[in-house]
């Protein structure tokens, strides 16, 4: 037996308890979707993807390069001093201290 028309709740008040408050009535425009549809909006979120993989990949590259060289930069330093505290042990003159 269906309920009278007084008895009946609209959807709106069932579900106001588990939904986020409505910002305002909804027009029409919400549901008309872009041109392409579905294919486009994933094509277009993969390039978003690709393009911060590419930014990503390129800034890793900046970082090993400049880490190889402050790698060599940190052996040439530890190859001096290890050359000047040689000769210090063994009497000779000491290099002037690098600046």
């Amino acid at each position: 037996m269906l309920p009278r028309m007084e008895e009946r709740v609209s959807l709106e008040r069932r579900l106001a308890g588990h939904l986020p408050p409505a910002v305002g009535p909804l027009r029409r425009e919400a549901f008309v979707r872009p041109p392409g549809g579905l294919r486009r909006r994933i094509q277009v979120q993969i390039d978003r993807a690709v393009e911060i993989f590419e930014v990503e990949r390129l800034l890793y590259d900046i970082e090993v390069d400049a880490q190889q060289r402050w790698l060599r930069r940190m052996m040439a330093f530890d190859a001096y001093c290890a050359r000047r505290d040689a000769k210090r042990a063994s009497g000779r003159p000491a290099s002037p201290p690098v600046r």
